[in-house]
């Protein structure tokens, strides 16, 4: 089934609509949600990518994130995508916008040219309730916030590099 997503410009704006994959081999600006879950512990959720991903599998990456598809709202993909990757059922009121981010990501033949709206969910989530959607999902943990920091820059992670400074930022506020 092919997936719509927004056309932006460099403002953000909408000025079309375009298919996923033809956005990521032609290096379309378009919008993704990214979702950071932090618990009481001061955890961070990680989740590693599935092994059949076609971008960067077997990586660590966001505790939840995809795209926003056409005309849709990023709390709304938000809430979508934690359902579907970890059959988690959150509201959107529980997302609590955090950031917007530049992410460009060449992967193979793949051109990632991305602003990533970045959420926090402050939530205590017992892993062993998850349901781990097996073809975006390899596996899931918590592990501190230094940890993550340290974590982040190796090639253990997906590289949002950006979007790691920018979120380290926003949490020491």
């Amino acid at each position: 089934m092919k997936e719509f997503v927004d056309m932006l410009d460099i403002n953000g704006d909408t000025i079309g609509i375009v298919e996923k994959n033809e956005a990521h081999s032609k290096g379309i600006l378009h919008r993704v949600v990214h979702v950071w879950v932090i618990n009481s512990r001061n955890q961070i959720l990680i989740q590693k990518r599935a092994s059949e991903k076609d971008f960067f599998p077997n990586v660590w990456d966001v505790s939840f994130a995809g795209h926003i598809r056409a005309g849709e709202s990023s709390a709304s993909a938000g809430v979508r995508e934690g359902n579907e990757e970890l059959g988690l059922d959150i509201e959107e009121n529980e997302l609590k916008y955090a950031f917007t981010f530049l992410d460009k990501l060449h992967y193979k033949n793949m051109n990632v040219n991305e602003f990533a709206d970045v959420y926090i969910l402050k939530k205590d989530i017992n892993l062993d309730n998850l349901s781990l959607q097996k073809e975006e999902t390899g596996d899931v943990k918590f592990i501190s916030l230094s940890e993550f920091f340290v974590l982040c820059y190796t090639n253990k992670f997906l590289p949002h590099y950006e979007g790691y400074r920018k979120l380290k930022e926003y949490l020491e506020k």
